[in-house]
């Protein structure tokens, strides 16, 4: 799929169909500062509202070409295209609504960023979200803005670049990791995404943490070791709950450091209801009068 040139990086609502209902618009809009700087829609039967290619469908990747994901089937949803890249923000501020935590361990809390380790700062400039791997115990945890919208289908897709701290001897295991996690609730409790019915197509996990150095993620399959700069990652949820939220999650143990996670271009589409139109009846052809017998 051809990369494009040039991302319009502004949230646009121009083009949308008209069964993209109101509902949904506002929905969307309510997000455009905390979440979207690209969004495409495209009706049930095909046509476009999108700016970019026939399908409305954008590749705004830096590493990989994204698989477009499955039109939306029938009359009564809508394909919905969100993204954000963390170039609209000054660093080390972050996204509008979107929220760092330290559960455990000092600061520095994830941030935005455009310079430092891992190298590249960014798989398109000049920002991406950044997390240190310090050389103690730490739960640092960025978690996305609130989803007022819905649907099903959902394709998940970033890019992250890592340097995390992993065995030199066995290559299954990993000492600190980054983990992907999702709230059903709002916010109020996550779970790994695998747990929850998601599944990886591209650059799931790579290692298992170890369970002898007090990691807080200890056992859990995990993102670790040197991703060796951007690498793409794609996730297929069945749903997304209005409200969900999505967590990017760098746990570390009491020894030893590495030089963080980087994660950018995070782009995610789903199927999301729409007020069903009824087809337009066709019109009737009125028969020819007939000839009157003599």
């Amino acid at each position: 799929m051809a990369k494009m040139e040039t991302v319009n990086r502004s949230f646009t609502l121009r083009r949308l169909r008209k069964l993209l209902c109101i509902r949904l618009l506002i929905a969307v809009g309510a997000v455009a500062s905390g979440f979207i700087v690209s969004a495409h829609a495209t009706t049930g039967d095909g046509a476009t509202s999108g700016e970019d290619d026939a399908s409305g469908w954008v590749d705004n990747s830096a590493v990989c070409a994204i698989p477009r994901p499955t039109p939306c089937p029938g009359r009564c949803s809508q394909l919905v295209v969100l993204a954000q890249n963390f170039d609209n923000v000054a660093p080390p501020i972050l996204p509008p609504d979107w929220l760092a935590t330290n559960a455990l361990g000092p600061p520095p809390l994830w941030v935005t960023s455009n310079s430092g380790l891992p190298m590249p700062p960014a798989a398109t400039p000049p920002n991406a979200a950044f997390v240190d791997d310090p050389g103690v115990v730490s739960d640092k945890r960025l978690d996305s803005l609130h989803f007022p919208v819905s649907g099903t289908g959902v394709q998940l897709t970033f890019e992250h670049n890592f340097n995390l701290e992993a065995s030199d001897v066995d290559p299954n295991v990993g000492f600190d990791g980054g983990v992907l996690e999702m709230s059903f609730d709002g916010g109020n409790t996550f779970q790994d995404i695998l747990a929850i019915g998601g599944s990886f197509s591209i650059g799931g996990y790579n290692r298992i943490i170890s369970t002898d150095r007090g990691s807080p993620i200890a056992g859990r399959q995990a993102w670790s070791g040197n991703s060796g700069g951007f690498i793409c990652t794609v996730v297929h949820l069945p749903f997304l709950p209005p409200g969900g939220r999505f967590r990017w999650r760098m746990a570390s143990d009491n020894s030893g450091s590495g030089e963080g996670w980087r994660v950018d271009t995070v782009t995610i589409s789903l199927c999301a209801p729409v007020a069903c139109q009824p087809p337009t009846p066709r019109p009737r052809l009125t028969p020819a009068p007939r000839p009157t017998p003599p």
